[in-house]
Order: structure tokens, then sequence, then C-alpha cells
């Protein structure tokens, strides 16, 4: 089976809200040597809405440079100014990043009409590949297998949609709709625990931050899809389903996934984006149990093991 595992990156920060740009270098160096299929940019998991553009700027001329084509780079150029957004994704594109990708405007519940001429008008003015970012939890509406189709028709750079919902029903319409009348469309699940369903559906994979933490896991399973390895399937898919207690674990779960890095020693920081609360000592223990409980080295508890 064709199947995919792209990371959409933590962006790492520094205390005075600066970028942390030694540790997203080792990060990315730890996700490619992992063997990720793609590395997703100022995506949610990148927390975009928080930086200014200059910031963006400086952030994605880094990650275009410092990925350099060793696996795909899409970078997420959404904005609430939707004036931002053409150009911002031309400079991306034009310094290298593989593709662009657009969450619909969000604040405002659009209908699929306004949906449409939204993404209608970007695909026009975007002078490449686009994916369309669907994720109703935020914007408070969810874009129509239909309307990805009528878009898709009249604009050949639209080349796939990231799908975050946790019910596979949207995700299916979207595979039966799309990818049947175009088959190199990829449709691609938000959520990591629906990545072998969307696979097996006829999907792509998906783009799960769950990978920032254990990429090697989710490679590993990705693996095991690409091979029709039943049994490497199912036990891909149980730890995965372990590993999601990552994100229940408070209601912002950006923070766990970035203290979860830190804990790994693939990064230094784990400072979020202002008003995000930084995890509890209670919250840090559990991450610590979740991670031991599958087999996750954590080098400073073992030194500290081996001190003792």
């Amino acid at each position: 089976m064709n199947a995919s595992y792209i990371t959409p990156a933590i962006t790492l920060l520094k205390e005075d809200g600066s970028l942390d740009l030694d540790s997203q270098k080792s990060l990315y160096e730890h996700l490619i040597r992992c063997r990720m299929d793609g590395i997703l940019v100022q995506g949610s998991m990148g927390e975009f809405s928080a930086m200014p553009m200059f910031q963006r700027m400086q952030h994605a001329k880094f990650s275009i440079e410092a990925i350099n084509r060793r696996t795909k780079c899409i970078v997420g150029t959404s904005s609430m100014l939707t004036d931002e957004i053409a150009p911002y994704s031309n400079v991306c594109l034009d310094m290298g990043a593989d593709a662009v990708m657009i969450v619909s405007p969000y604040y405002f519940r659009l209908d699929d009409a306004a949906l449409f001429r939204f993404y209608d008008q970007m695909l026009y003015q975007i002078h490449g590949p686009v994916y369309v970012y669907n994720l109703p939890s935020s914007t408070g509406h969810s874009i129509a297998p239909e309307t990805i189709l009528k878009l898709r028709q009249k604009h050949e750079n639209l080349i796939g949609v990231k799908d975050t919902v946790s019910s596979m029903e949207h995700t299916r319409e979207i595979i039966k709709t799309v990818k049947a009348a175009y088959p190199e469309f990829e449709v691609y699940s938000g959520f990591d625990d629906n990545a072998a369903h969307t696979v097996l559906s006829g999907g792509n994979g998906c783009i799960g931050g769950l990978s920032n933490a254990v990429p090697e896991i989710c490679t590993a399973w990705v693996q095991a899809m690409r091979d029709n390895d039943v049994a490497g399937m199912a036990l891909g898919q149980q730890r995965i389903d372990r590993l999601m207690d990552l994100y229940s674990m408070a209601p912002l779960f950006v923070p766990m996934i970035k203290e979860c890095v830190k804990l790994r020693e693939i990064v230094s920081s784990d400072i979020c984006s202002f008003p995000m609360p930084a995890p509890t000592d209670e919250q840090c223990a559990a991450l610590v149990c979740i991670l031991e409980r599958e087999g996750i080295v954590l080098p400073s508890r073992n030194n500290t093991a081996a001190v003792k």
C-alpha cells in the first residue's frame, strides 16, 4: 500500500519569544534521520497564529534551508488577513518549499459558497502546489468533499487535503468523492490514530503531531503499511492508540508534545507562545510514564538511574 507520515513540526521558542533555531535544527535533523516522509512547518502544532509575519518569514526561510529537500517540506501559510496568504505562499514556494497548506479563515463560520470563493481566489493567486487544511474544531466549519472536488476541477495546483476530524466518515467521503476522479490527489488524516484507516480506505496516511515525539514508532508503522504487514500494522496501531493519551493530558496539547520532545533531549526548549501554560509537575510525571511504558528512552532519567 502507498502510505506516508508527515510531521506537523513544533516551533521552538526561547523565553523571550524569539526563535530557538538551534533546537529547531535539532528537531529537523532527528525527524529526517527517522525517515519521516515530510515536515509541515507553521501548522497548528507550529503555533503559526501566534507568530508575527516577520517571524514567520524568518522561520520559513530557516526551515526550508535546513530541511534542504531531504524530505518533503510544506509550509503552512494561513492567515486571518487573507491578503497576506498568496504573497507569503509564493515567497515560500520561491524559497524552495514543496507546497503550502492553507486553513480556511477561522472565527467566521463560512458556508460552502464562501469557502469555495476563498480557496478559488487563493488557488488562482498561488503559483505552486497547495493543500487544503480542514480543521472544523478551530474554524467552526467543515469543507464539504463536493467543494474540494469543485476546487480540484478548476485548479490543478490543488494537490491534497489534511482532514483533521476525529471521525473517519468525512475523510472517507473525500477519498470517495475526490480521489475517484483524481487518483493522484492526496488525502491525509490529521489524527495519528486514523492513519492506517485512511490508507486502507484509499487515502495517503496522516499528518500527525505524535511524530514530533516518537518519529521512529510512526515510521515503523507506516513501513508496515507499505509492506502489507498486517501484524506490524496492528502492533503500530495499538502503540499509537496508547500514545494518543499524550493528547488528552490537557486541553492544550502542544505543551505536552513539546515537553515530550524535550524529555527525549531532542531539543532544549519547551517554551510555548503566550498564554499557553507550561505542563505541571504532575503532567510531566504522567508524560514520563506514558513514554517509558512504550519503551522510549529518556536519557536524563537513564543517567540518573545509572548513577544510583
